[in-house]
């Protein structure tokens, strides 16, 4: 699903966290067996003429590092120093999920996590809908739901250095302030693929969904996938997406 909450991460070239932490990584292990795939291409094909086709493209170095990302108008580039990653210049959100899945959360403010699954993923989500002078109008949940199968793009995040970064987020606050896109990032980062995402009112009536449908590799990544969005006043859209790997 559509996620925005790694934007922001050129802070990470600033930031110095010195907080003991969670590692993603072993989380991502410990729920996906197998190797990993690392993402050079995915785009995603709205069927309706009305929307615009999205794509992220995606280079590495000789070590297997992410040296640029680019969704055809907006570059990020990477740089790394002792070892991990020091700067991000140019675009600085181009290598997220932003604009690469249907936006089950589109018109809702996130609020928190209430609840994880035994991988670590996050199940279900607090949403708000704000007026436009910051009152909360309405209060949401989201359920979100997974395939057994890997986050498609978690290796490219890890190659990239960004998993090292929010793996040092202090989650407690105790340490130097951090970004807030930054600590949702760490919230709300999945080790597995989510396949559906349903919001309900509080009165548990379902105001929207998107349903994916994937095909697999061997490795266990998808190759091809069709999202289906239903409810909300825009009636259903369907999108086709395609993922290559290195």
């Amino acid at each position: 699903m559509k996620n925005k909450f790694l934007s922001a991460l050129c802070l990470t070239a600033v930031l110095a966290f010195t907080s003991c932490s969670d590692d993603s990584s072993d989380d991502y292990n410990n729920a996906n067996n197998g190797e990993k795939k690392y993402i050079t291409h995915v785009s995603v094909i709205p069927s309706s003429s009305d929307e615009v086709a999205s794509s992220l493209t995606v280079v590495y170095d000789a070590n297997g590092r992410v040296t640029s990302a680019t969704d055809g108008e907006e570059t990020s580039m990477f740089a790394y120093e002792n070892g991990g990653l020091a700067n991000i210049s140019g675009s600085n959100d181009v290598l997220t999920t932003s604009d690469l899945f249907v936006d089950a959360y589109d018109g809702y403010e996130f609020g928190e996590v209430l609840d994880y699954d035994t991988h670590g993923n996050p199940i279900k989500l607090r949403l708000f809908e704000r007026d436009y002078d910051g009152t909360v109008m309405a209060e949401y949940t989201a359920d979100i739901t997974y395939d057994q199968k890997p986050n498609p793009f978690f290796a490219t995040l890890e190659a990239a250095g960004i998993i090292e970064v929010l793996d040092n987020i202090d989650l407690n606050f105790s340490a130097t302030p951090q970004a807030e896109e930054l600590i949702k990032a760490k919230l709300l980062l999945p080790v597995n693929n989510p396949k559906k995402v349903v919001i309900k009112n509080e009165a548990g009536e379902v105001q929207s969904q998107v349903v994916a449908d994937y095909v697999y590799n061997s490795a266990n990544y998808p190759t091809t996938a069709t999202f289906t969005k239903t409810g909300g006043e825009d009636g259903t859209h369907i999108y086709a997406a395609t993922y290559t790997y290195k």
